[in-house]
């Protein structure tokens, strides 16, 4: 009983460090937009920064949406199996 609390804490764990990165990627981007309305960075190094920074927040929703889906899956499975509609 304890490692299936363990593994579901790990999973949560990881959808909310995939959250946690996406969110920092966004607000990031908004910070290198800022940063060009100012006139602070170079508009070809605010693209490159952006680009790398878009990548990092799609990689984050991918994982965290993969993560979640197998633990939908594995939710759902226990209780189709706690049915009995198995059979």
């Amino acid at each position: 009983m304890e490692i299936a609390l363990l593994i579901w804490f790990v999973i949560g764990a990881g959808i909310a460090a995939g959250a946690f990165v996406l969110a920092r990627s966004a607000i990031q981007i908004a910070s290198i937009a800022y940063d060009v309305l100012e006139k602070r960075l170079d508009p070809r190094v605010a693209t490159r920064q952006t680009i790398l920074l878009t990548l990092a927040g799609v990689t984050a929703l991918v994982a965290t949406s993969i993560v979640a889906g197998i633990a939908i899956l594995a939710m759902l499975q226990g209780l189709v199996n706690a049915s009995g509609l198995n059979q």
